[in-house]
C-alpha cells in the first residue's frame, strides 16, 4: 500500500520514484513469501492466518492495478497511449490475475492440491508442465520488475499492457484446463 501511495503522490517520470516503488513492493513481496514459511516453521499455522494471507493477496491485486490504472488514465499525455488502451491494460492485468487467484484457491479448496497431476495422463501432464513453466513468468515477483520502468511512462505503459495480455492468456488457459479436470470429479 505504501508503494502505491508513493506512486500516486509522485507519479511517473522519476528514477527515484521508480526505485522507491520497486523497493517497497519487493519488500512487501518478500514479507508475504516469508510469513507462511515462518508460520509453518514455528508451528503457528492457523486457518485464520491462511485466510488473512489470501484476503491480503486478493486485496493487493486490486490496490496495485487500481492505482496503476488511475495513474495511467490520469496522465495520458505523458505516455502517448489512448485511454481505451490504458483501460484495457488494467482490465487484462486485473482480470487475469484475479481470475487465476480465485480459480486456483477454489480448485484447491474443493478438490485438493495437485488435482490436475492426479487426473492427467502422461501427454496431458507434459502440456500442463509447459503451461506451468510459462506461468512462472507471470509470478508477482516478476511483475514487480515492471515498476523499474516508471521513470519512462511510455515504456511502463507498453510493458504493463504486454504483461497483462500475456498474463490473461496464460491464466485463461489454466482455467480452461482446470475446468476440464474439475468436471472429471463428478464422473
Amino acid at each position: 500500500v505504501l508503494a502505491m501511495v508513493v506512486l500516486l503522490v509522485f507519479g511517473f517520470g522519476s528514477s527515484l520514484v521508480a526505485g522507491a516503488v520497486f523497493i517497497l513492493l519487493s519488500s512487501g513481496y518478500l514479507l508475504d513469501c516469508a510469513d507462511g514459511q515462518l508460520a509453518r516453521a514455528s508451528d503457528q499455522c492457523s486457518k485464520y492466518g491462511a485466510w488473512l494471507d489470501h484476503v491480503s493477496d486478493a486485496g493487493k491485486i486490486f490496490v496495485v492495478h487500481g492505482c496503476v490504472g488511475w495513474l495511467l488514465l490520469e496522465s495520458l499525455d505523458a505516455h502517448g497511449y489512448s485511454g481505451r488502451w490504458c483501460f484495457l491494460a488494467v482490465l487484462l492485468n486485473m482480470a487475469g490475475t484475479s481470475l487465476y487467484f480465485f480459480a486456483w484457491n477454489y480448485k484447491v479448496m474443493i478438490a485438493g492440491d495437485g488435482l490436475i497431476a492426479r487426473l492427467a495422463d502422461r501427454r496431458a501432464q507434459q502440456r500442463i508442465n509447459l503451461l506451468r513453466s510459462l506461468q512462472q513468468s507471470t509470478d508477482y515477483g516478476w511483475f514487480l520488475f515492471l515498476f523499474i520502468l516508471l521513470f519512462d511512462p511510455q515504456k511502463f505503459a507498453l510493458a504493463y499492457f504486454i504483461y497483462g495480455a500475456g498474463t490473461f492468456v496464460l491464466f485463461m488457459a489454466y482455467i480452461v484446463i482446470s475446468a476440464r479436470y474439475m468436471a472429471k470429479l463428478n464422473d
